[in-house]
């Protein structure tokens, strides 16, 4: 495994709002919760590391004009196995204080919740080391060469060689592509993640979102962890805080969650990052068109870290098998989008 950061999680993954969740309106994506969610929630029992799991719920707060659809997709999540409740918004009220105007409903996820990003990397970084995995860090790529049955990775005068390459680099999928002449079809998109000052409500906020606006909160401690992802930007590594967006989200959250008028912020623990970002804001998993030895999984538009486990097993399978066999995976190949493919509905 080559890193170009000095540590594992300092890149998107370490800061991400780390949310998990089942409530996706795709049969693709709700498969890969069904099995990514069950390995996080019993990651201690079964391995025996702490990877900050909690269940505190994602709560979705649905407008009038998408609620049928919005009820078309828990009844497909809920005959995949996923426990999904469906509230009216006085119900969801105990959850979290909200302005209910224009809302038909809500939904909760009690699997949903999130995980420590830091942590759970760490830990599949110590048990990779058991296996006998090599972890390279502060070795970035500067050149890729094919060679008749492989290839030679170069980091400035080290060099490694192996049969097969996964780019899961993230935001940074495309350039490496290009390293070797490949076409990844994702870009990077800034992402702003806003820290309140603490609050006094001792109750726990469920990873709320407003449907209607696409922002979203949840607790963080005795504060409140909020945002609004921006992806219709343009693609780019913009840089640094952008304090007008932060009085955007707030004015346009406000309605929603009236008490924003008076949250004080942290501009210090506020913090931004990149999404690795797909024409239609869906992971990009399999085998590149351009050569058979090396795979994609990259793309995922803010559910990396979330759809991990699964997106391992896939590459694990293409790679020693051929083929992928546990797991359907052809909603997310690469030549998807000129096609009729489903695509997903809640992307927040």
């Amino acid at each position: 495994m080559v890193e170009q950061d000095i540590a594992p999680a300092m890149g998107s993954t370490g800061k991400s709002a780390a949310g998990v969740r089942v409530q996706f309106t795709t049969p693709a994506n709700i498969q890969l919760s069904m099995y990514s969610l069950p390995i996080y929630r019993d990651f201690t029992q079964r391995h025996g590391y702490d990877i900050g799991y909690r269940d505190i719920g994602y709560l979705l707060l649905v407008p009038h004009d998408r609620w049928d659809r919005h009820l078309e997709s828990v009844a497909l999540q809920q005959s995949m196995g996923a426990p999904v409740e469906v509230l009216d918004p006085i119900e969801a009220q105990r959850y979290v204080a909200f302005d209910s105007k224009g809302l038909a409903g809500a939904t909760y996820g009690p699997w949903d919740g999130i995980i420590d990003p830091h942590m759970a990397t760490h830990a599949w970084v110590s048990m990779g080391k058991t296996l006998g995995v090599e972890y390279h860090l502060n070795t970035p790529v500067t050149a890729i060469e094919r060679l008749h049955e492989g290839w030679v990775i170069h980091s400035g005068d080290t060099v490694f060689q192996c049969g097969h390459i996964v780019n899961a680099t993230g935001a940074w999928s495309a350039d490496v592509g290009r390293l070797a002449g490949l076409e990844v079809p994702v870009g990077p998109k800034r992402i702003q993640i806003f820290l309140s000052a603490p609050i006094e409500d001792p109750r726990t906020y469920p990873l709320t979102i407003d449907l209607a606006t696409g922002v979203y909160l949840r607790s963080e401690g005795d504060r409140v962890l909020f945002g609004l992802d921006n992806l219709d930007q343009d693609f780019g590594f913009s840089e640094g805080m952008d304090w007008d967006w932060m009085e955007h989200v707030l004015l346009t959250g406000v309605d929603r969650f009236p008490w924003w008028g008076e949250l004080g912020i942290d501009r210090k623990g506020s913090w931004w990052g990149y999404y690795a970002v797909s024409p239609d804001n869906n992971p990009v998993i399999g085998v590149n068109p351009g050569d058979p030895r090396w795979i994609d999984a990259c793309g995922f538009s803010g559910h990396g870290i979330m759809h991990a486990p699964a997106t391992g097993l896939a590459v694990s399978e293409l790679i020693a098998d051929g083929h992928v066999h546990t797991l359907e995976i052809g909603g997310f190949r690469h030549d998807r989008f000129e096609t009729n493919i489903a695509v997903e509905g809640n992307i927040f």
